[in-house]
């Protein structure tokens, strides 16, 4: 699920679908994506650039580091 993945660090956050699913309502759906992605565009254009990167370098690196268990899961 997406609040599993949030809790394993995979996605950055999650976005709220209208009653009944996106596809019920594409424009609701479309609206709250766009929110979403201006307002992490926005925080991000104060980081430096070298600053994100070594961020997702790291993202990606605990996402696959393993340990065996998946305390997020238990």
């Amino acid at each position: 699920t997406s609040t599993v993945l949030l809790k394993l660090g995979v996605i950055d956050g999650e976005i709220d679908e209208p009653l009944g699913g996106a596809h019920r309502d594409v424009p609701a759906t479309v609206a709250s994506m766009r929110a979403s992605i201006v307002s992490e565009l926005k925080g991000l254009e104060a980081i430096p650039r070298d600053e994100l990167v070594a961020r997702r370098r790291e993202k990606f690196r605990r996402i696959g580091s393993i340990d065996g268990r998946f305390p997020v899961l238990e």
